[in-house]
């Protein structure tokens, strides 16, 4: 009967565990989503510094600061950036593109990739992120 017993709780622990893995997705799940929210930071850190370096007399709240060093955080690779005069966007490639994330609203996403999009608003000549 201990013997039984023993068997049928070991069972459900184990079902358990791996219920709750396929729930929340485990450790990788959480490095993606830790990985994901860097590469979000950096596309922010680089259009700031796109804006800083338009100078010219156009208004923007943030300090201007570096972003030479922001690669992505697991192959080392530059991110896409694409300037035109007036617009400009920079792109990543995300691990888990279709996630639900509120601070992932201003994302374009095209499969895989995502890019912040800005462009310079008229008349008052600030840059603003594009909507969807």
């Amino acid at each position: 009967m201990n013997k039984l017993l023993f068997v049928a709780v070991i069972a459900v622990v184990s079902g358990a565990v791996v219920s709750g893995l396929a729930v929340v997705g485990g450790p990788g799940q959480a490095r993606a989503e830790k990985r994901d929210d860097q590469r979000f930071a950096d596309l922010h850190r680089i259009a700031d510094a796109i804006i800083c370096d338009a100078g010219d007399g156009r208004a923007f709240s943030r300090a201007c600061r570096s972003a030479a060093d922001a690669t992505d955080p697991q192959t080392g690779a530059a991110y896409e950036v694409t300037q035109g005069e007036d617009a400009f966007q920079v792109c990543a490639r995300f691990e888990l593109a279709q996630a639900e994330s509120p601070m992932r609203d201003a994302l374009h996403f095209d499969g895989a990739r995502g890019c912040l999009r800005y462009q310079l608003a008229q008349p008052s000549k600030q840059w603003v992120i594009e909507g969807h």
